[in-house]
């Protein structure tokens, strides 16, 4: 068991290298400007600010990448008023606006496995997943219109000088090498990123002349995500009996064993874990659930306190856990009541 228990927090604290890998890319990005070209575009077009943060975090949350703000916060750091308070908005709106890919994304586990357990395709599934992706989207589209005013997202675009192509190559070429070797060699974990991004922030070091990388490591953020990392190993130790239990269980069984993978979600944070347990109920309990295994299941996971993206948002924006918890908890309301309405009483 002991040896268990160090295997999964080792595993886990691989993360840390990815963690610190983040840090100096967004250190690079924030203080060299390596990708204000994008901008100086979006500044000529786009007149919403808010509009401009959204698709910021659109663009770099797309990839199926571990954390997945890891490259949209970054992006939105470079352009982040310094005001704590306007700062907070950026963190809540960037973790709503990339989070509706496990909805559809045929790059997440989430798509994948229950598509292949129900041997259905990928249309047929949409056709399950659809009004929840609704949901979510028409969710974040009224927060951030109605809930964050236009004045309280205003970003940093002083710097940002007239567009350049050379220059606009040079400082996006590592993070368009990241997209199409992702898009050709599938999902990697951690084990994959940190040496990507040790690679991508040596090749900014001889871009920009600049190797003093320590600057940007925050050492009381380092040691809160060892903490959260090492007791997210401990507690991934629950999916083997979570899942034996699933496995097991009865027709008569449904409410249950929901709740409990519901449970083991938000404990364990991880996407990849809560496709599996969906599967596993789906293929006991049947498709008619599927949309109530998902909504529920994908409910524990956005507000798990496991869940990376709540720590890469802290650390860039120093969004309060609080005002997470109060934008996320009515969307996962709004998602399980549709998901009972339809599937206990329609």
């Amino acid at each position: 068991m002991l040896e268990k228990v160090i295997t999964g927090i080792a595993k886990n604290e691989l993360y840390m290298g990815y963690i610190f890998g983040i840090m100096i890319l967004g250190g690079f990005i924030r203080e060299h400007s390596a990708l204000e070209d994008v901008y100086s575009l979006a500044k000529k077009y786009i007149k919403d600010h808010r509009v401009l943060v959204i698709i910021t975090s659109l663009l770099g949350g797309i990839l199926p990448i571990p954390g997945r703000v890891a490259l949209s916060a970054p992006l939105l750091d470079a352009i982040a008023p310094p005001d704590k308070e306007r700062r907070s908005a950026f963190g809540v709106i960037d973790y709503l606006s990339v989070h509706h890919y496990y909805w559809w994304s045929p790059l997440e586990k989430t798509v994948v496995l229950p598509m292949a357990v129900m041997g259905v395709s990928y249309s047929t599934f949409l056709g399950y997943t659809i009004v929840p992706l609704i949901i979510t989207l028409g969710y974040t589209w009224w927060y951030i219109f109605t809930k964050v005013p236009a004045a309280s997202v205003v970003p940093n675009l002083e710097y940002v000088r007239d567009f350049n192509w050379r220059r606009a190559i040079t400082g996006w070429a590592p993070l368009i090498a990241t997209v199409i070797l992702l898009l050709n060699t599938g999902k990697a974990g951690a084990p994959f990123f940190f040496p990507w991004f040790l690679a991508m922030s040596i090749y900014y070091s001889i871009v920009y002349k600049d190797w003093k990388w320590g600057r940007w490591l925050d050492g009381k953020f380092a040691i809160i995500a060892t903490i959260v990392l090492a007791l997210g190993g401990v507690v991934g130790l629950i999916k083997t009996p979570v899942m034996e239990y699933l496995k097991a269980a009865t027709p008569e069984m449904l409410i249950p064993a929901s709740l409990v993978a519901m449970v083991a979600a938000y404990i364990m944070g991880s996407s990849g874990k809560y496709a599996g347990m969906t599967s596993v109920l789906v293929s006991i309990f049947g498709p008619q659930y599927l949309v109530w295994f998902l909504c529920t299941e994908y409910s524990g996971y956005l507000i798990s306190p496991a869940h990376k993206c709540l720590m890469i948002g802290q650390q860039y924006f120093g969004t309060p856990i609080k005002k997470y918890y109060v934008v996320l908890s009515r969307l996962c309301a709004i998602l399980i009541a549709y998901a009972a309405i339809t599937t206990f009483i329609l």
